[in-house]
């Protein structure tokens, strides 16, 4: 607790007026009988607010030293940071011939907020369509009326040959997640379709197109919570050094060339990727390819027999044979180094936009040849990885670099330091800390990107102005903006900047890392746990506590307390945090950024209530008692700082909490029930279910037909009742999941029934839509 820091005088206007009139009355006693309206009492006031403005001053100079020293310690505020994102810019379709090229620092508007494009784009008039072949399983195939031997001899298959059945799926970007396990041969096709108007020139687009570097937008699956989307048999999601490196995506054309027998065969070329700034489909990005300049080899695979449509390495059939017609070209997206990838969007003629205005050409002023000289930009909130600053040599212009520390650069150092926060330019002294701009030297700015805050995000068709743009030039805004972040205020400021003197920006201890990553500025989290030693394994059994070196951190975000809104971390937040961390742990340190084993839990009770006219309101404040005791964010738990991590959830201790809800006039009974695993261990011959711990949690998609444990026997997750009068214990690394409530009105002994929402939950066994294949005569 910091010391109290008393006022250096804390008298008021009232306390000093009284004073001024007991020293008048000691003084001058002869003003024994003064009237109110005497000027007398005109010339204390006027002294007595004089005085007191004063002292009001003077006790402000403590916290004034106190910012000189915080700004002594170059310590400066956090800036404001714009929302980042992509947009497509597409091509009328009124003619084949391709619009201009959008540019590097084209400006775009969103109502009164700029934006700027930072890269370029073709634009064209095509749109993609992205389907993959969804793998069927013998079940599944059977469910449809066939069988593999029906495939085998509708296909005309030689001995030996084996059908491997899949469905083409069509997926609708921005609603399916593109998963590349789902498909058959872990890849995705992409359809590039010309609009109708062009009917009539297919051949001249592909033409046109040849050669040219098409921008594709993606966006990963990072909308999936983390703990869903876990390798088989991992303790919880991590992201470990490897994450943070690119992937490698495999783009190709996939083409149609004669094979030596004269039949035609489907050959895939590699595409050459000129930049990717989506890491792989690690974050929101665009992907640039370079397409070749033989038209020849584009193919729409439209004139395939039908009988053969989509077989061996051909692309998957159109839902439409007249859409089919006007596919420009085929590409398909491969990942080796992760199968398993997820994406959430694909997009044509993608391009990256920051929300920031951008600066260019701009006389910042003239040199005074005096040291420490400072200037003033137009814009705070500065972007300094683009700022541009020249300085005039002899005619010509050479540009500065900017240095954090002015300090120790040499007499002819040509540097600068930037606030980017409040925009000032500070020179050096032309001795000890970098060169003086010379006297008359002009100094301009040649280029800068300036803005950024929370209201940067922008949200889904905002983005709708393309300043300066070709009349042929459509805007298409399908992914909202995201990262933008208020600048730090100055009592935000002072409350961060002497806790950054205990840690130095290093995490060392516990404390260190629980205070570092809840004050990350990346990505916003709400509560921090720290397991040191702790190592997470291949499968639960592996993990083991108590290994040196070895930090686990588990994050969650934040979230509205309600029934089913566990916080649960998404795997971007894992990864944000993990950066943001990495750089700041000592060397040697293997750090783990993790998210907690969530266990599904249920709670039934039964209630008596004092007044049946409230007995709703009675049951709703039971519901919300419960909810509110297992919330694992604050003021949930005992201790009101979220429910313990490990912590066992004990019956009784629940009953204490709906026993002190206003209106309960007893308890009758409650029940507490977990989500638990049953193994099918041979049903042929045993026909019963095997009682087993759960090692594995969901698959890398969440599970279609059935769970399957590490050794591929089929598992069923069902609800149980905890029996154990101990509660249900929890691992060092797990939370409970509140998943459903039941409160009822009932006497002791009344059945303590499981929610009715999760009565018929069956995960093992959910049914399938899959489309119907027509017939082929």
């Amino acid at each position: 607790m910091p010391l109290p820091v008393p006022n250096l005088d804390d008298r008021r206007f009232d306390d000093l007026v009284a004073e001024a009139k007991a020293r008048l009355a000691a003084h001058l006693p002869e003003l024994t009988q003064v009237s109110p309206g005497d000027p007398i009492h005109t010339v204390i006031d006027l002294f007595a607010w004089l005085t007191e403005t004063l002292l009001y001053r003077a006790n402000l100079i403590p916290e004034r030293q106190r910012r000189i020293f915080l700004n002594l310690l170059q310590i400066p505020l956090r800036p404001a940071l714009p929302g980042q994102g992509v947009v497509c810019i597409d091509a009328s379709p009124s003619s084949a011939q391709l619009p201009p090229l959008v540019e590097a620092g084209t400006q775009l508007r969103a109502g009164k907020q700029p934006l700027t494009v930072l890269g370029e784009v073709q634009p064209t008039p095509l749109t993609l369509q992205v389907l993959i072949k969804q793998a069927l399983s013998t079940d599944e195939l059977r469910a449809l009326g066939m069988t593999l031997n029906d495939l085998h001899e509708q296909y005309g298959l030689r001995r030996g040959e084996t059908p491997q059945p899949y469905l083409p799926k069509r997926l609708v970007v921005g609603r399916d997640t593109i998963d590349l396990s789902q498909a058959l041969d872990t890849s995705v096709y992409l359809a590039a379709i010309a609009p109708k108007q062009l009917d009539d020139h297919i051949a001249a687009l592909r033409d046109n197109v040849a050669g040219i570097r098409i921008n594709i937008a993606l966006a990963p699956a990072d909308d999936l919570i983390a703990a869903d989307t876990v390798v088989a048999d991992a303790v919880a999601d991590s992201v470990n050094p490897q994450d943070a490196l690119p992937r490698i995506l495999v783009w190709e054309l996939v083409s149609q060339l004669p094979n030596q027998d004269g039949s035609l065969g489907v050959r895939h070329f590699p595409l050459e990727v000129i930049s990717d700034t989506s890491m792989g489909g690690r974050q929101v990005g665009v992907v640039r390819l370079r397409l070749p300049n033989n038209s020849g080899l584009f193919a729409d695979f439209a004139n395939a027999d039908p009988m053969f449509d989509g077989t061996k390495a051909f692309p998957p059939a159109l839902d439409d044979a007249v859409r089919a017609q006007r596919v420009v070209f085929w590409l398909r997206l491969r990942c080796p180094q992760e199968p398993t990838l997820q994406l959430s969007y694909l997009g044509i003629n993608g391009i990256d936009v920051a929300a920031q205005g951008q600066r260019v050409d701009r006389m910042l002023g003239v040199g005074t040849g005096q040291p420490d000289q400072v200037m003033a930009l137009p814009d705070g909130n500065v972007d300094p990885a683009t700022l541009v600053l020249e300085v005039e040599d002899h005619g010509s212009w050479v540009p500065w670099r900017a240095v954090d520390v002015l300090a120790n650069q040499g007499e002819h150092a040509q540097v600068y330091q930037l606030n980017r926060e409040t925009g000032l330019v500070y020179f050096g002294d032309g001795q000890h800390s970098g060169k003086r701009p010379p006297v008359g030297a002009g100094i301009r700015i040649a280029t800068y990107r300036y803005g950024g805050g929370a209201h940067t995000n922008l949200a889904v068709g905002t983005i709708k102005e393309l300043v300066e743009g070709h009349s042929r030039h459509k805007l298409r805004h399908d992914l909202p903006l995201q990262g933008g972040r208020d600048g730090e205020t100055v009592q935000q400021a002072e409350q961060r900047i002497p806790t950054f003197l205990t840690h130095r920006n290093r995490a060392v201890t516990v404390d260190d890392f629980i205070f570092i990553t809840l004050n990350n500025p990346v990505n916003t989290v709400a509560r921090t746990e720290v397991i040191p030693g702790f190592l997470p394994g291949i499968t639960l059994d592996s993990a083991r506590f108590e290994v040196p070196g070895t930090v686990s951190v588990f994050v969650l975000p934040p979230a509205e307390r309600a029934m089913g809104n566990t916080p649960k971390p998404t795997k971007g937040l894992l990864k944000d945090v993990f950066d943001y961390l990495s750089v700041r742990t000592l060397v040697g340190t293997e750090l783990y950024v993790l998210s907690p084993l969530y266990q599904p839990i249920a709670v039934s009770v039964m209630v008596q209530v004092k007044d049946p006219q409230t007995e709703q309101m009675t049951l709703n404040a039971v519901q919300h008692a419960l909810v509110e005791y297992l919330w694992l964010l604050a003021p949930g738990g005992r201790e009101g700082q979220g429910w313990p991590m490990g912590h066992s959830v004990r019956p009784q201790e629940l009953l204490t909490q709906v026993a002190k809800v206003d209106g309960v006039l007893s308890v009758n009974g409650l029940a507490l029930f977990s989500k638990e695993t049953l193994s099918i261990t041979d049903l042929s011959t045993k026909d019963a279910l095997t009682k087993s711990k759960s090692k594995s949690k969901s698959a890398s998609k969440p599970p279609a037909k059935s769970l399957t444990t590490a050794r591929g026997v089929p598992v069923k997750t069902v609800w149980r009742t905890v029996s154990n009068p101990q509660g249900l214990a929890l691992a060092p690394y797990e939370l409970p999941d509140l998943q459903g409530v039941r409160v009822a009105i009932g006497n002791v002994g009344d059945a303590l029934k499981l929610p009715a929402e999760l009565n018929d939950v069956d995960e093992a066994g959910s049914a399938i839509a899959v489309p119907v294949i027509p017939e082929v005569c």
